[in-house]
């Protein structure tokens, strides 16, 4: 099952251990090679009923061998947390619904739903179809995963001389915009703009963030040169006296 990965990626492995763990993951056949997808489980064809209910449907449908989204999504966002960077890059890449093919999924890619059907469903017409639409698990994961892929896991933080704030994007290069300016809204109100200095990609440990501009209400700007903001700055800025952020990225 793939709950027992997921799991194991929240302990305190090594990230040569973890990496490792994704690489038996995507070699075992909770893998779906040809949707390159992740299933909530591999065969139950040995099994017996004793298993639960999922050993009850057909493989590749509902509880059994199917995409089941909002577990595959909680695989995903483990992959980001834990840092393996490049790997949740390429998966995400491969997995997540705004990628799919709309004539695959069969629904718009803006719509999330409860499973989809694998490779190992018996009709092949079905394959990567998405199946009862539904605002649930999956989403809440996905909101996760954008904000660590904006701001970081830890955009505020105290320190001794007070709280600080810091963002730590992690934007693959695929996303990166040919202009290389990202946008992105913080806590619901505060437009960040990203200069992102050329980068292909952001990864976090491969670029450093060099300054802040910050906005206020009234128009007035303060820059801050280095890659936190003071406690000063960090308090006004949760406190929503700044309506916009710049950040250059070195």
């Amino acid at each position: 099952f793939l709950e027992g990965p997921v799991r194991r990626l929240k302990t305190a492995m090594s990230q040569a251990e973890k990496a490792a763990l994704h690489q038996a993951v995507a070699a075992s056949d909770l893998y779906d090679k040809k949707l390159r997808m992740y299933k909530v489980n591999a065969s139950l064809a040995d099994t017996t009923f004793e298993v639960g209910r999922c050993r009850a449907f057909t493989a590749g449908w509902l509880e059994n061998e199917s995409i089941w989204l909002h577990m595959e999504y909680k695989y995903l966002l483990e992959l980001l947390k834990c840092g393996l960077y490049e790997e949740f890059a390429a998966a995400f890449r491969d997995a997540a619904v705004p990628f799919l093919d709309p004539a695959v999924y069969g629904r718009s890619p803006l719509e999330n739903v409860s499973f989809l059907a694998s490779s190992a469903l018996p009709d092949p017409a079905d394959h990567g179809r998405g199946f009862v639409a539904r605002l649930s698990g999956s989403t809440a994961e996905f909101l996760q995963i954008w904000q660590l892929m904006f701001f970081g896991p830890k955009p505020f933080t105290m320190t001794e001389s007070g709280l600080a704030c810091a963002f730590a994007p992690m934007v693959p290069a695929y996303l990166m915009p040919a202009d290389g300016v990202l946008h992105a809204t913080f806590l619901g109100k505060i437009a960040v703009t990203y200069r992102c200095g050329g980068k292909e990609a952001l990864l976090p440990g491969q670029y450093a963030v060099t300054a802040y501009t910050l906005t206020a209400q009234d128009g007035q700007t303060v820059r801050h040169a280095g890659p936190a903001l003071p406690a000063d700055l960090a308090e006004a800025l949760r406190s929503g006296s700044f309506t916009a952020v710049e950040v250059e990225i070195g």
